[in-house]
């Protein structure tokens, strides 16, 4: 068996979330995976006790042990998985038929259902760390296109591409907009004077992680604020209200 191992963290780390999905802004919480693989296991398990051949024998026995587990499942067998929970078959969907027959009987797939002692285990478990993250539009690259350089110089009539995370724009007055700022970068909040230079239906490409969209020839030179603002959710979901990025720096557009 691979003997794969982790660098584990001493804290429980939580990511703090704010949403807009309902009427009434609320927050949520996110746990950030800390996992120990089969070699932090072992290691764990030979310094609490002394095992006849060591790491070598756990590994041996563990590998066992996981083959035993994979054979029952593939029989549609249920398994205890060692007293932590159950490893149990369930149907991947409905069936959306009156009379169905065996052959309308879905595909499986696997869920968990967790013991008195793993919920035990957990229950009075404490957060060491927390990150608060706003569920907002985030960037990490403005790109002119025009001179083929990266920066926060523009170039009116030609196309920009910006890189982050969670910029796909959808929803009633979304977009992209150049907020006019001064030379220390403060600008109308209240977006009165905001520009639209590039609305739902005009990207070249509109993902979460990159905006793509010709930058309108008549924008004025100057220095503004880059702003995106967007209701998506996913798929085809719109939030209720809309969350607005605002990138750091002064856009000079040339």
């Amino acid at each position: 068996m691979d003997n794969k191992i982790n660098v584990l963290t001493d804290s429980v780390n939580v990511t703090m979330h704010s949403s807009s999905l309902t009427h009434g802004r609320y927050s949520f919480a996110k746990v950030q995976r800390n996992t120990a693989y089969i070699g932090n296991i072992v290691e764990r398990v030979n310094k609490n006790a002394v095992i006849p051949g060591g790491k070598e024998t756990l590994l041996y026995v563990a590998g066992l042990l996981r083959d035993g587990i994979v054979e029952f499942l593939h029989e549609g067998k249920a398994v205890d998985l060692l007293e932590i929970g159950i490893l149990y078959l369930k149907p991947k969907k409905g069936m959306e038929i009156a009379a169905p027959g065996i052959e309308d009987i879905p595909k499986m797939k696997l869920a968990f259902t967790p013991s008195d002692l793993a919920l035990k285990a957990v229950e009075n478990v404490t957060v060491g760390a927390d990150v608060t993250k706003e569920n907002v539009p985030t960037f990490s690259e403005l790109y002119d296109i025009h001179s083929m350089s990266a920066g926060n110089l523009l170039t009116a009539g030609f196309t920009v591409r910006v890189s982050g995370k969670g910029l796909k724009v959808a929803g009633d007055d979304c977009g992209v907009y150049l907020a006019p700022c001064t030379e220390n970068g403060t600008y109308q909040t209240d977006g009165s004077d905001w520009l639209l230079i590039c609305g739902t239906e005009d990207f070249i490409d509109n993902t979460a992680s990159r905006l793509e969209f010709n930058l309108p020839s008549d924008v004025a030179k100057g220095s503004y604020r880059l702003i995106v603002k967007t209701a998506y959710s996913s798929g085809s979901r719109l939030n209720k209200t809309s969350r607005v990025g605002i990138m750091d720096g002064i856009v000079t557009v040339a």
